[in-house]
């Protein structure tokens, strides 16, 4: 093999990374990012709760509410465009298709959120705990083809966001630990709009808020152990953030029962705490 073909070899086995972290700063991403969400969100939840002069239907709220979910991705696209043009959002969107990384981080990625669903709910239920979790009704191949849509949708608005460029940026100026705190922790907070329209806050209150906070720091460390050690794939970051939102909604709802959801954050906590150590990829050995 020539040595050119080596070298495309390489570049071939790299993962691709967004335009360079050191020219989009975090303030300016989630700024722009809060902006653009919140400028959809607030309006719909002042009407939710009959705040103000708008009157929005429920069905034009729930729609426009996944607008909202799609401003990390709009951002992060705005911002890597002015930085990088249009190498760098091929960079960017590249980390979508990059698949070369170790079969295990694959396997951890398609089952461990529905392995720690699955295991809230059985263990949840033979303690007895009050509502029982139980499985969603059984839908069509329609019906569950369009939930899965709309999930990747979201999904994706959030990843080429969070974590194509929030979270090398701010990796880029800090720890990988501080990074994933100040990360988990505006993201949170970029949330509270949204889940104030949901059908959970209005039926458990401000407490369900507290859970989701809890929720999104705790799963948001071990998000980053899967992204720095994947080899930054978005597309693994994806999948892992996809498989939670697909099982959660089509199969064996947690979320919905206080208790187990309680539950559920209680064992992500638990593998946060044993990834914190580890967050930091290995270095990569250099020379021959």
């Amino acid at each position: 093999m020539s040595a050119a073909c080596r070298q495309a070899e390489a570049r071939s086995n790299e993962a691709p990374m967004a335009s360079n972290p050191r020219q989009i700063h975090p303030v300016a991403f989630f700024g722009l990012t809060f902006a653009l969400s919140w400028a959809i969100w607030v309006p719909l939840a002042l009407a939710h709760f009959g705040i103000g002069p708008l009157a929005i239907p429920d069905a034009v709220s729930q729609m426009a509410r996944l607008l909202g979910v799609l401003m990390p991705a709009a951002a992060a696209l705005l911002l890597t465009t002015r930085a990088g043009g249009r190498a760098g959002v091929g960079r960017l969107l590249g980390g979508l298709v990059f698949w070369r990384v170790n079969w295990r981080w694959w396997a951890a990625a398609g089952l461990v959120q529905p392995a720690l669903l699955g295991l809230t709910g059985l263990v949840y239920n033979a303690v007895g705990g009050q509502p029982p979790v139980a499985a969603a009704p059984p839908v069509s191949a329609t019906a569950f083809a369009v939930h899965a849509f709309f999930l990747l949708l979201a999904t994706l608005g959030e990843e080429i966001g969070w974590r194509g460029v929030a979270l090398p940026s701010l990796q880029h100026r800090h720890s990988p630990f501080v990074a994933s705190l100040i990360l988990g922790l505006l993201w949170a907070v970029w949330h509270a709009p949204f889940w104030l329209l949901m059908d959970t806050f209005d039926q458990f209150g401000p407490g369900y808020l507290v859970l989701n906070v809890l929720f999104v720091l705790a799963g948001n460390f071990y998000m980053t152990w899967f992204f720095n050690h994947g080899r930054s794939s978005l597309l693994l970051a994806v999948v892992f953030h996809l498989t939670f939102n697909l099982v959660n909604v089509a199969w064996l709802p947690v979320t919905t029962a206080v208790g187990a959801y309680g539950w559920f954050i209680a064992m992500q906590g638990v593998i946060a705490a044993l990834v914190l150590p580890r967050l930091a990829p290995r270095p990569r050995p250099t020379g021959l």
